[in-house]
């Protein structure tokens, strides 16, 4: 089985989305900033709670900034006629094997920066669970949807000729 790697343009949604997390934990730290100050604060105390939250957010900055491009790194998939491999994770390496006979369910999502990029998610749906592969092309997540559709439609008649 052949594994693919993620297109680049899931590099770009995932700094996109790390940017959106950066900008909220920054105006959490501007906010504090703006609260202490308005209402006279001493300004030791200032500078502590500034350092307190300021070193943790600098922290959670940097790994939102080196965290999409590792998990980009570190993420594979592949599918044939009998299972469906992904690997994924940084710290915690993950890999699923998802078998085609048990699949019920096929659906492609799109929010609205995913359109733009021109970009899907594929959840699948076994009887025990949900799994995401986290973010194809739509050329790629139709493609993959269609391909799984046709094994499905080839095990189903499988099994009905064995009935017989």
């Amino acid at each position: 089985m052949k594994m693919n790697r993620l297109d680049k343009s899931v590099l770009k949604l995932w700094y996109i989305r790390a940017f959106i997390g950066a900008l909220v934990l920054i105006g959490i730290l501007v906010s504090i900033s703006v609260i202490l100050i308005s209402t006279g604060a001493e300004s030791n105390v200032i500078a502590g709670v500034l350092l307190g939250v300021g070193i943790p957010v600098f922290l959670l900055l940097c790994l939102i900034l080196i965290l999409p491009a590792l998990r980009y790194k570190m993420y594979a998939w592949g599918y044939d006629d009998k299972r469906i491999v992904v690997k994924q994770g940084v710290i915690f390496r993950q890999r699923v094997v998802i078998p085609v006979c048990q699949i019920q369910d096929l659906h492609r999502t799109q929010g609205p920066i995913m359109m733009m990029l021109k970009l899907s998610g594929v959840t699948i749906s076994t009887a025990g669970s949900n799994f995401d592969i986290s973010t194809l092309t739509t050329e790629e997540a139709d493609r993959l949807i269609d391909d799984l559709e046709r094994n499905l439609e080839a095990r189903v008649e499988e099994l009905k000729d064995e009935e017989i």
